[in-house]
């Protein structure tokens, strides 16, 4: 068998990558950050050299139907073949490979010295993903796989499956591995990597200042071209993930940030539970126990049935003194089971329907559109706190994370926000735990006012009381 020999020389970053995913420990990596960083480059080279290692470990012979040990893509085929491929040509020397066209029984591939191959492709055919149900692998490597949805992804971790045996039939010990390069983007990367990644994960930045290979120009070129974007230029310049927050992000995580010691004694207190139910079996059930602007304690339930949350809510909000209870239904799904079985058992509710006409149709869509405005104006005036004392630390990065996702547009002049179907899609995850506290700033408004000698029984419920919203106003200007 021919010794591999590859002429290529690898920046500081890219060597603690490749060290990192040398490790047992380290199952998933991603490489990402910066435009210009040599993360396509590093695929390649890494890919190549861990399949010819895998062809020397399993000692494969020449054969007409070799294993298929990796799959490697883009979001989209046509960009895949125009830049990746391309790539792997350039540094690849085509003596240790060909490509082969996709067939009937295989996809399209890169034959490797006729002894193994690796699938290529793109992930814009719902026909394609598909076969990755019955597909085995050993690794997998994404290239700019912001641009992928982590529902994709979970199809092609199903995959990896493959197992290798030596000449006597006995498996090899080959770890599964899987490679993602990036550019910052508020998406299902920035969770699973960097705010909450597991312990078989790891994050490795790449920057243009860490590739000595670039052009001398190559920074003053970026800083060129995105100078009317200092956001931009922020993540693709110094691969900054909190810099992506683009004029279409309806909160800021700037604005939560401002938020987390804003303490606001002087407003009234309005007691209220606050319901998001899970559509599906991999959503969450949230309910949010407010009084003024900030979470008070918290229930996080998987999904289960209405009469479960109902009764839940219901004993909530008798230990509350008969608290107001704000349910999200758009009719026809299980928040209006919830809603029903409340209203029959006497419960104080608020119905927030999300699809429902907004109090002002002439500027939003619907009323989500509506209150995620609300919630977005209170936080960028400092009208909101943050504190979240009942949280854990875990707890407050996903609450922060799903306020910070969803976008907005205008549709017709009118303000859309992004549907949760849509952000599930795109992040991996319902933000079922941001809906609710967006119900919960919108809430404030529609619920009675308590006095100030009124008792609230429950745990650490020992606040302020004041009479009325404009002497809380008062006070507040007077201090």
């Amino acid at each position: 068998m021919r010794t591999v020999q590859l002429k290529v020389k690898r920046t500081d970053q890219q060597r603690k990558a490749w060290q990192a995913l040398d490790s047992p420990d380290i199952r998933r990596l991603m490489y990402g950050g910066a435009k210009g960083g040599g993360k396509s480059w590093f695929l390649c080279v890494w890919l190549f050299t861990m399949v010819w290692a895998i062809m020397v470990k399993a000692q494969l012979q020449p054969s007409k139907n070799p294993p298929h040990v990796a799959w490697f893509g883009r979001k989209q085929a046509t960009d895949l073949t125009g830049t990746t491929l391309q790539t792997w040509r350039e540094v690849i020397p085509e003596e240790y490979y060909q490509l082969r066209g996709g067939t009937e029984r295989d996809p399209k591939h890169i034959l490797i010295a006729d002894r193994i191959a690796v699938d290529y492709g793109g992930l814009d055919k719902q026909e394609n993903i598909n076969k990755f149900n019955s597909a085995e692998y050993i690794i997998i490597a994404i290239d700019q796989a912001e641009e992928v949805s982590k529902d994709d992804v979970s199809v092609l971790r199903g995959s990896l499956r493959m197992v290798l045996k030596d000449s006597k039939g006995k498996p090899l010990d080959i770890p599964f591995k899987e490679l993602y390069t990036a550019n910052p983007r508020q998406c299902w990367l920035k969770d699973d990597f960097i705010l909450k990644p597991k312990d078989n994960a790891c994050f490795v930045p790449a920057l243009p200042s860490d590739n000595p290979f670039l052009p001398d120009s190559y920074v003053q070129t970026l800083q060129e071209a995105f100078e009317h974007r200092p956001e931009l230029l922020e993540a693709y310049l110094h691969g900054n993930w909190d810099a992506l927050e683009g004029a279409d992000q309806i909160i800021k995580s700037a604005w939560l940030t401002k938020a987390i010691n804003n303490k606001m004694p002087g407003w009234g207190r309005r007691p209220r539970l606050v319901v998001d139910t899970a559509r599906f079996g991999d959503d969450e059930t949230v309910i949010y126990y407010f009084e003024t602007f900030d979470v008070i304690e918290q229930w996080i339930m998987p999904h289960c049935t209405s009469v479960e949350i109902s009764n839940k809510l219901a004993a909530l909000s008798r230990q509350r003194s008969e608290c107001v209870c704000v349910v999200e239904s758009t009719g026809g799904d299980i928040g209006a089971g919830v809603y029903d079985e409340l209203e029959a058992m006497g419960v104080n509710l608020l119905l927030y329907n999300p699809q429902g006409k907004a109090d002002n149709p002439e500027k939003f869509y619907n009323k989500r559109a509506e209150i995620w405005d609300t919630a977005a104006k209170m936080a960028s005036k400092g009208e909101c706190e943050f504190t979240l004392d009942c949280m854990s630390d875990n707890d407050i990065i996903l609450l922060r994370s799903q306020l910070c996702t969803p976008t907005y547009k205008f549709r017709n002049g009118k303000t859309l926000v992004e549907a949760k179907s849509d952000i599930k899609q795109r992040t991996g995850r319902s933000p079922d735990r941001g809906d609710c506290w967006v119900m919960g700033m919108w809430s404030y408004e529609q619920v009675p006012l308590i006095a100030r000698d009124t008792p609230v029984v429950g745990p650490g419920m020992v606040t302020t009381r004041l009479e009325d919203e404009k002497s809380c106003i008062y006070d507040v200007m007077e201090l």
